[in-house]
This record gives structure tokens, sequence and C-alpha cells, in this order.
């Protein structure tokens, strides 16, 4: 038999994660409070998705103007109606572009 490994533990600042946490968000923040919010963490969202959906992209000009839109609001199409959270994956970097891999972000909106 094989025991699994433990996972990569990622650093940032005085934070440390694994690929098996998630980070939650309650009363469905809106693009900027999100961006906010991780920004708050020293990290730079430049792109954020719900499965195949692109929620937002930083380098467009359509994305900007949904910035104070609900997440959930966005993504509302693209899930079950009996679904009360959505997860997001955020691209990030640090003030010195490096990517960060952060873990999956639950969103909660009800």
């Amino acid at each position: 038999m094989a025991e699994p490994v433990p996972p990569k533990v990622i650093k940032h600042q005085e934070m440390s994660w694994t690929i098996w946490d998630r980070w939650t968000l309650a009363n469905d923040p809106t693009l900027r409070e999100l961006i906010q919010w991780l920004k708050d963490k020293g990290l730079n969202a430049y792109s954020i998705s719900c499965g195949n959906v692109l929620l937002f992209n930083k380098l467009s000009s359509r994305h900007i103007e949904r910035m104070d839109r609900k997440i959930g609001d966005l993504a509302r199409s693209y899930i079950p109606s009996y679904r009360h959270h959505l997860d997001v994956v955020v691209a990030c970097d640090d003030e010195k572009d490096n990517d960060v891999d952060i873990p999956l972000v639950s969103i909660y909106f009800h």
C-alpha cells in the first residue's frame, strides 16, 4: 500500500496554504470587493473564472464594467438554481509580478 505524500505548502507573506485548502466569502461580494479582499492579502487578481466561464480579466474593458456586480449575479445562469454557492478560480500575482497559486474561493450568495 502507498501513502499519499503531503501537499506542497504555498507561502505568501505571513500566510500559508495547500491545494487542499479553500477560502470562503459570504454575502455574495462584488468583483471589486473580491479583488480588494485579495489585495488586502498582497495579491493582485488578474483573472477570475467559474468553471469554463471567464467572469473577469483585468485586460478586458468589458470586464472592468462588471466591477460593481455581484459574483453570484454574473454566474447565475451557469449554475443550478438550487446552489447557494459557487467556486471561482482566481489567477493572482504578487507585488513583484510572480504568479501565486491560491486555493479555490467559494462564494456564498444565500
